[in-house]
């Protein structure tokens, strides 16, 4: 028996080749797959070894013997490493019929040997019967799908079943005698040449996607498998049509379907985002990614959940997730998740299974809640700012209150010690002159640390006007100093304070406004500087003209400075260098907020380690800034008497005033303002009436509405004390008004000064 044995690179087979020979077998022995076709000429080989030991496929040598002249007839054994004989499982499948396992047991080999000579004598014995017309018409009657046979050179049809010449829509006349070129069957004429390419170095051709064309011009699909058949002395093609026309319009379906759904998903204004069983993303639409920080939604595809869930949110998230999964059922919660440069997104997110490009997924449609908490953070501060700014406006009313008579009751003292006997004067003990001056000196102290309470006080009230939204037109130079005299106790452990103020025009704004602009800097400018060495760090707070004639609020620190990475982030909501609990992270956010909103600009300068600059830019008012007429005027030289009535519902209020105003003026005191109506209902005429604004009972505004009614004239001569809890009810009130108002706690020449003005008018 002739036996070809193909080894690449002549791998040594010689235990093979010597059993071989002492059977008396003829070996044929190549060692590259080209050269098979010239030994196969040669002579037909029964019996075929192919050495398949390395890792090259033997797939397509098997299949081009089969296509090879008697190669149908061969017996192809398959020589694998033995524990690796899964290797030859494909040349199997693709015709060869027995493995020999490496290295060889003898016993065995002459066993397997023996086996494939009897199949070979068995295939060489049926060889002699002819394929007939009988099995031609058997093979096409029982085949359930379009069958023919064509010549192998020219592809003319030879014989077909019914279902053929109905899948094409011609006639048995029609289509015998021709080729499939001239009944333009092809979608595409070279179509066959590849196909017929494939089928003489393969031998066969299974299951490729072929389009064809009907009689009427419909397209159809079809999976076509190919084989070589004898049919008279001539190798013929024997072709199987089944029709995948109805699965491929599935798929297309399906394929617009998915098309659809993506365009969906990426129009849709939410973020929707497919996982895998591993929580992986396999796909997203763009708004998840510019969400996120990506550009391309292919940077986010393969990335793990983990990736972009907060670690300490990553249990609960991974748990929802496979709870939808393994339940079906919705999972709607509030969630966090991390852009790529480190900030939080807050979303709300429904998990949901799906099943998505042939596979169990997870379905995450998110609703970006960001700006939402960022709104209701900005509220909850307003809220806690008008809290704030309530409590200032209580805390200065009832700092002023007594405030007032402190400072009366003081200017009252030195201006009664001042009328004792001066040093020197015969007949005064000097010890008590000496206890008089120490007095003084006393009473001087203590005016003037209520003058300072006085002032921040004052500076309070600034903060404290939260509702009032109106703008005007103020010198950044005094909202400057009121807000470094509310910052001294967070600076002054930590820096000294130089101020470098030049001439600048006025601005229009709402002073709180800008007066909370400026403390943030301040206050953020304090906390970069470490406390205990204020001598060696300072915070410059400077006002210039700059560019465009705006106006430039500079303050610089020399604190620890910004990293370069965060400057760009810097004024976003929510972002903060400090430590928890320190910072919200939307002072800066609203700083830049409120300077925007008056057509301004700020800016920020800052390096590691080399302290921070920021610079607020405002434009310059068109108008120039009217500086209130002063309520008090200097007193003429002849001092007139009046009659004066005060009313404020504070005792040590009204006895401080009657103090101060009865040694000049014939004074009147009542602590409820339905006495002090009583009195003038009674026809008691007051040249000069001092009324609390805000008191218990009958309120200054409702005392003054009453005399407007029944006597006008006393009307005209009030003048409003107020001690800083001022509602907007009332600053309506005074602003319509023509009376004047005065803030306690007031100096007594100042009251005095005002009395004569006033007299002056009567």
């Amino acid at each position: 028996m002739r036996v070809l044995i193909v080894a690449q690179g002549g791998a040594d087979l010689s235990p093979l080749e010597a059993l071989l020979e002492e059977r008396g077998d003829t070996v044929v022995h190549v060692s590259r797959d080209v050269e098979v076709p010239a030994a196969w000429r040669a002579g037909a080989c029964p019996l075929v070894v192919l050495d398949a030991r390395d890792e090259g496929s033997r797939v397509p040598l098997v299949r081009a013997l089969r296509s090879l002249p008697g190669g149908n007839a061969a017996v192809v054994l398959m020589v694998a490493q033995r524990g690796a004989l899964h290797t030859a499982t494909l040349a199997l499948e693709e015709g060869a019929d027995d493995i020999l396992a490496w290295p060889m047991d003898t016993e065995e080999l002459t066993l397997r040997l023996g086996m494939a000579e009897r199949r070979s004598l068995r295939r060489e014995s049926r060889a002699g019967v002819p394929f007939g017309d009988a099995l031609r018409d058997t093979l096409l009657a029982v085949s359930p799908v379009p069958t023919c046979i064509t010549t192998l050179v020219e592809g003319r049809v030879v014989a077909a079943n019914d279902a053929y010449f109905r899948a094409f829509g011609y006639t048995r006349e029609e289509m015998l005698g021709k080729t499939t070129v001239e009944l333009h069957l092809w979608d595409r004429p070279f179509d066959r040449a590849q196909v017929m390419e494939r089928l003489r170095q393969h031998g066969a051709v299974r299951g490729v996607d072929a389009r064809y064309h009907t009689r009427t011009g419909e397209v159809r699909h079809t999976l076509l498998f190919m084989g070589l058949v004898p049919l008279g002395d001539e190798p013929h093609v024997i072709s199987f049509f089944p029709d995948i026309t109805p699965l491929k319009q599935a798929e297309e379906e399906l394929r617009r379907s998915e098309v659809s759904f993506r365009t969906l998903i990426q129009s849709l204004p939410d973020l929707v985002a497919v996982f895998d069983r591993d929580a992986r993303v396999r796909y997203a639409n763009l708004k998840v990614a510019r969400a996120l920080g990506y550009s391309d939604v292919r940077e986010l595809v393969g990335k793990h959940i983990s990736d972009m869930i907060p670690p300490e949110d990553l249990a609960s998230a991974d748990a929802r997730m496979h709870e939808a999964l393994r339940t079906g059922r919705n999972a709607l919660q509030d969630r966090r998740m991390v852009r790529r440069d480190g900030g939080i997104l807050h979303v709300e997110s429904t998990t949901f299974p799906l099943h998505f490009d042939g596979e169990d997924s997870i379905v995450s449609v998110a609703h970006d809640l960001t700006e939402r908490h960022q709104m209701q953070a900005r509220l909850r501060l307003a809220e806690r700012m008008a809290s704030v700014g309530t409590l200032a406006a209580g805390v200065a009313h009832e700092i002023n209150n007594p405030l007032a008579y402190l400072t009366a009751n003081l200017a009252f003292a030195r201006e009664e010690l001042s009328h004792l006997p001066a040093p020197g004067e015969p007949g005064v003990d000097p010890e008590l002159l000496r206890s008089l001056a120490d007095a003084q000196s006393a009473l001087a102290e203590a005016q003037q640390g209520a003058e300072r309470v006085r002032t921040i006080v004052r500076d309070l009230k600034t903060f404290s006007r939260v509702d009032a939204l109106e703008d005007s037109v103020i010198d950044v130079r005094q909202v400057l100093d009121s807000t470094l005299n509310l910052a001294t106790t967070e600076i002054r452990h930590r820096a000294r304070v130089v101020k470098s103020f030049e001439d600048v025009p006025p601005v229009r704004a709402n002073e709180s406004r800008l007066g909370q602009v400026f403390l943030n800097l301040l206050v953020n400018a304090a906390q970069a500087i470490p406390e205990g060495a204020p001598e060696r760090h300072e915070i410059r707070v400077t006002t210039r003209l700059g560019d465009a004639s705006r106006v430039m609020v500079e303050v610089a620190d020399t604190g620890v400075g910004i990293a370069t990475e965060h400057l760009p982030r810097l004024f976003d909501p929510f972002f903060t260098t400090k430590a928890p609990g320190v910072g919200t992270g939307l002072g800066l956010s609203i700083c830049h907020n409120l300077v925007t909103a008056l057509g301004g600009e700020i800016r920020v300068r800052s390096a590691p380690g080399k302290g921070s600059t920021f610079q607020v830019l405002l434009p310059a008012s068109e108008h120039p800034r009217v500086e209130p007429e002063p309520l008090v005027v200097e007193a003429p030289v002849v001092e007139k008497r009046g009659r004066l009535l005060v009313v404020d519902d504070e005792p040590l209020v009204c006895t401080a005033l009657g103090r101060t105003l009865r040694p000049h003026h014939d004074v009147t005191l009542a602590t409820r303002a339905q006495d002090a109506l009583e009195r003038i209902e009674a026809g008691e005429h007051y040249d000069v009436v001092f009324c609390d604004l805000m008191m218990p009972g009958m309120s200054g505004m409702d005392f003054y509405s009453t005399l407007l009614k029944r006597h006008p004239d006393q009307a005209r001569r009030v003048v409003f004390l107020t001690g800083g809890a001022v509602t907007p009810q009332a600053r309506a009130f005074l602003e319509t008004v023509t009376s004047p108002h005065i803030e306690k706690p007031f100096a007594g020449r100042e009251l005095l000064s005002l009395v004569q003005e006033r007299l002056a008018r009567v």
